[in-house]
């Protein structure tokens, strides 16, 4: 997949919005992060890995937010609000009657907040390294926000290497000049003023979309805890913790979060499309010979820890195979997977 045709279109502001499409089949809506740029992300490898990964069965639509990359610079309402009503506006100039949202950094408030309020038009809701804002007197942001502003260049590199950790100067360089190229530092810095004000709590209680959290377990940004947090606060929410540090979505083992969002995405069998008893669906190979073993494990009250162990296999592996199991079950849970195959709860919970 090696080109990208960018298309515009007008928002209900009367803003341009740049957006592009790759792959085929039911939509799933990346919204973007803190600031984009479609052309220079796709010239990124780790970019393009991920977007043509989700497009594995899926028409990925990317689109660059309001007042960064190629969509008009000139924005006046740096809200939360509008982000979401730009989401919307996205949503029906495709025609999109329902549709998947991946939502990473910034752009995972803005697609909770429209699951919320638009769960019908919502299939499932990835949100990826999510922040529920840190208030006005963050003492590491206050120090960012006043060296973005008086330079630019090297504010760009200082935040680039806590995005990038690990990563060498020349890669860290390369960052900055290409979030230089997204946005200007008054805009990024107004985005992220307007971000760590808007308290989603509301949102997470009201969703009830099939919800997937996942972070990577040793991001500097946002902690496992944090992601723990958000998880438990949403009522219909899964947690995967990904081994590595990275933030980015194309940084680090890219292939480990498309495997876990695809898993995630993989649509939940109609009940007419088999057979009404849930064990022969097992039996009938919707379910792997490794996930009916889990299946068993989680039955007895295993931890995926215990089960990691049991089976000689990571944590991570465990986690996938899980949401897999409650994919092809059409279920939401541990729980409602146990008592789907066995009729009876967990043994921790009896």
């Amino acid at each position: 997949m090696s080109r990208m045709q960018v298309r515009f279109l007008r928002t209900s502001f009367g803003s341009r919005i740049a957006y592009a499409t790759v792959g085929s089949g039911p939509p799933l809506v990346m919204v973007p992060p803190w600031s984009s740029h479609l052309e220079a992300f796709w010239e990124l490898e780790g970019y393009r890995r991920l977007s043509s990964g989700f497009a594995t069965g899926h028409t990925v639509v990317m689109y660059d937010r309001w007042g960064t990359g190629l969509s008009d610079r000139t924005r006046d309402d740096l809200s939360l609000h509008a982000d979401v009503q730009v989401l919307d506006d996205v949503s029906s100039h495709l025609r999109l009657r329902r549709a998947a949202l991946f939502g990473s950094s910034h752009g995972a408030p803005a697609a909770l907040e429209y699951a919320a309020a638009n769960p019908r038009r919502v299939s499932r809701l990835v949100l990826y390294s999510m922040e529920t804002g840190s208030g006005p007197d963050d003492p590491r942001w206050n120090a960012f926000r006043d060296l973005m502003l008086a330079d630019w260049e090297m504010g760009s590199f200082t935040l680039g290497s806590v995005l990038l950790a690990g990563a060498g100067k020349e890669e860290i360089s390369s960052f900055a000049r290409l979030w230089r190229r997204c946005t200007s530092a008054e805009m990024a810095v107004g985005l992220q003023d307007a971000a760590i004000r808007h308290d989603t709590s509301a949102a997470m209680a009201a969703t009830r979309v099939p919800t997937l959290v996942v972070s990577r377990q040793d991001d500097r940004l946002i902690s496992a805890e944090a992601s723990r947090r958000i998880a438990a606060a949403i009522p219909t929410a899964e947690l995967v913790l990904l081994d590595g540090e990275a933030h980015l979505p194309h940084e680090g083992d890219v292939d480990s979060l498309v495997a876990a969002v695809l898993a995630f995405l993989e649509p939940a069998p109609h009940p007419a499309d088999g057979p009404s008893d849930s064990r022969s669906a097992a039996e009938t190979g919707k379910l792997t010979e490794r996930e009916r073993e889990i299946l068993d494990l989680l039955a007895a009250g295993a931890t995926n820890r215990a089960i990691a162990d049991r089976l000689v296999i990571s944590v991570r592996t465990v986690e996938r195979h899980t949401l897999n199991i409650y994919s092809k079950l059409g279920v939401r849970g541990r729980a409602e997977a146990i008592s789907a195959i066995y009729g009876r709860p967990p043994e921790s919970a009896r």
